[in-house]
């Protein structure tokens, strides 16, 4: 579950649907015991920031001196409409990559996890950033095409074509069918 934070979210196109799908996916999930894992972008103070979180985030409108996904702050929190549970894993991650500067990926072997479901929140930058390495870690990214989203519907729609090329792209009702029949 990438990055479904309050302050991510705010201007997330089709947020309500993306939500109700990403729950859905969720409670599959644990109906048959199959890990959940959280992603929560938290900020890093700007003199730690690398050149390019600098250029990124102006490049976006945003100043990288003022401090944003402050641990602790609203902004920072996973929505309350998914709340992790006491058996899914929350990561604090500073990358688009999921898999940089985390333990997720030791964390995954560890269940011996092949397949991973991706959805969140924001399908062309971390969703598609994680699902590209990811399979070049050698795991097999399924994209939920129906709980992915963006505030730029030009490049959620680009994303999920170039992720159509080289992943599962699949709806959530074909995920949770295909859940339940692997785990039937």
């Amino acid at each position: 579950m990438w990055d479904i934070q309050y302050g991510i979210t705010s201007r997330t196109l089709k947020l309500e649907e993306i939500l109700e799908n990403t729950r859905q996916l969720i409670e599959a999930s644990h109906e048959h015991k199959c890990p959940v894992v959280f992603s929560q972008g938290t900020g890093i103070p700007y003199e730690f920031q690398s050149a390019y979180s600098r250029f990124w985030l102006q490049k976006r409108g945003i100043d990288p001196k003022v401090p944003r996904m402050v641990e602790g702050s609203h902004d920072w929190e996973i929505m309350k409409e998914i709340k992790p549970t006491n058996g899914d894993l929350v990561i604090r991650k500073h990358f688009q990559s999921f898999f940089v500067g985390t333990p997720v990926e030791a964390f995954l072997r560890s269940r011996g996890v092949e397949v991973l479901v991706i959805a969140g929140v924001s399908t062309e930058v971390g969703v598609e950033a994680t699902a590209r390495h990811a399979a070049h870690l050698g795991f097999i990214p399924v994209i939920a095409e129906d709980a992915v989203g963006s505030s730029d519907n030009q490049l959620h729609q680009a994303s999920l074509a170039v992720m159509r090329k080289l992943f599962e792209v699949r709806t959530t009702n074909e995920i949770v069918k295909n859940i339940n029949q692997d785990y039937a």
